[in-house]
């Protein structure tokens, strides 16, 4: 299979596409995960998959390194559910951090991470959705 180039405006067909040209602007000159990172996929032991682990994902170690595609969450909102411990902004901040790091450990180059999380309060206003983004940014 042929790849495609970057177009001018658009393509219709992402299959084996190079975005080489995308990366190399200006805009990802400080970005600093984009070095050749050598593709390393692995898979996940069948008695790993479909099931429950009753712990916190700051440890998913019964996961392999680089072997999931998609990560899906709601992490909690620190916000006084049942579930919830009663955290600090900080402290929380530091937990969500933790359990980034760790998903981007067993994500596979590529793999996406996809946060369903809403902003909090109004005064004071807590803007989690660009707190998390800060903090994958920083990974």
């Amino acid at each position: 299979m042929s790849k495609t180039q970057m177009q001018t405006f658009g393509t219709t067909d992402r299959i084996g596409h190079d975005s080489d040209g995308f990366y190399k602007r200006k805009m990802f000159i400080d970005c600093k995960n984009l070095q050749n990172r050598s593709y390393e996929e692995n898979t996940c032991p069948n008695d790993v998959l479909e099931n429950i682990y009753n712990h916190s994902s700051e440890d998913m170690h019964e996961i392999p390194d680089n072997s999931v595609h998609l990560m899906v969450t709601s992490p909690p909102y620190n916000v006084g559910k049942d579930y919830d411990d009663d955290l600090t902004e900080d402290e929380y901040l530091d937990l969500l951090y933790s359990v980034w790091n760790e998903v981007y450990r067993v994500l596979a180059p590529g793999g996406r991470a996809c946060i369903n999380i809403a902003n909090i309060g109004r005064k004071p206003y807590l803007p989690l959705n660009a707190m998390i983004s800060h903090q994958m940014r920083e990974i």
